[in-house]
């Protein structure tokens, strides 16, 4: 299925999704909506971007990064290519090392590196190249655009192979296609309409979750004024000194104040952080739909 090509990375722009498309697809671009790929890959819009300074750069610093890594790592990484025309995905590798089953990827960066989008990328580099792990280099460009390697701004991270990151990314990609061949049919349709080919069930969870909200918002409004009557209540029963008051439903009951004592967390992270980093440990988070309603005109 997976053939070796030109390492050229214009080959099969227009029919192909390459490492630089998956984060447009995944919807974690800064710089280029789906939507927008889309017009692109079918030829409604045309690709304006043609490189600039950042780009160029990139170009002159690869080789010296990647004959950097060979050298002083005594490995091979070798710019490669895999296809897979039936999926309609490509991966141009900035560096393939076939005996120890690696992939580089090489990124010049500003003060904030992109790490989101470049780890996306290399998710399908592995999966083409069918290797477990790759090394991110980030180089840290200079303000000068000195073209001249420096070691000093050189960071290797590792990235291991996600298979179900992988296989998000290749079910996103076959949508992606799909919309693309609707897109054709109906070149003036709207980003809401693109976006929802295919999301069928997505539509009716959606409008689900709607409902529920709705729901939540306004028994958060019963709530408030559940307990705005409850304190009005008690003050009523603490003036009249009344310790109970039952009716045909309920049974109401006076609980006086008391003291309670609480660890005060914030006080001993200040006083004793050398404590608290022992203890602390990491933990995972997993992904959430924020929900905003709307204000009502």
């Amino acid at each position: 299925m997976f053939t070796k090509a030109d390492a050229n990375v214009t080959e099969g722009r227009q029919y192909l999704v390459g490492g630089s498309d998956v984060p447009a697809i995944l919807g974690i671009s800064k710089y280029k909506t789906q939507f927008q790929l889309a017009k692109e890959k079918t030829g409604i819009e045309p690709s304006t971007f043609q490189g600039n300074e950042y780009t160029e750069y990139g170009k002159v610093l690869e080789p010296q990064i990647r004959d950097y890594i060979n050298a002083i790592n005594e490995t091979n990484f070798v710019p490669d290519t895999r296809i897979d025309r039936e999926k309609g995905i490509r991966s141009n590798t900035d560096g393939y090392d076939a005996e120890n089953q690696l992939i580089l990827e090489i990124k010049t960066h500003g003060k904030t590196p992109d790490i989101k989008s470049y780890e996306a990328q290399m998710q399908l580099y592995m999966y083409q190249f069918d290797v477990q792990y790759g090394w991110l280099a980030l180089y840290e460009r200079p303000d000068n655009f000195d073209a001249e390697f420096d070691a000093d701004r050189l960071q290797i991270k590792v990235v291991q192979r996600d298979d179900e990151y992988v296989q998000r990314i290749l079910n996103a990609i076959e949508t992606f296609w799909i919309r693309c061949e609707y897109l054709k049919e109906k070149p003036d349709m709207t980003e809401q309409e693109f976006m929802a080919i295919g999301q069928n069930e997505l539509t009716i969870v959606a409008q689900q979750v709607e409902k529920l909200e709705l729901q939540i918002a306004n028994f958060k409004k019963i709530e408030e004024q559940y307990k705005t009557m409850k304190d009005k209540l008690y003050q009523l029963m603490e003036e009249y000194d009344i310790k109970k008051w039952e009716t045909d439903k309920v049974i109401f009951t006076r609980i006086p104040p008391t003291v309670s004592k609480t660890f005060d967390t914030a006080r001993f992270k200040k006083e004793h952080p050398e404590i608290v980093e022992q203890y602390q440990k990491e933990s995972k988070k997993k992904g959430y739909v924020k929900i905003s309603l709307k204000e009502a005109n």
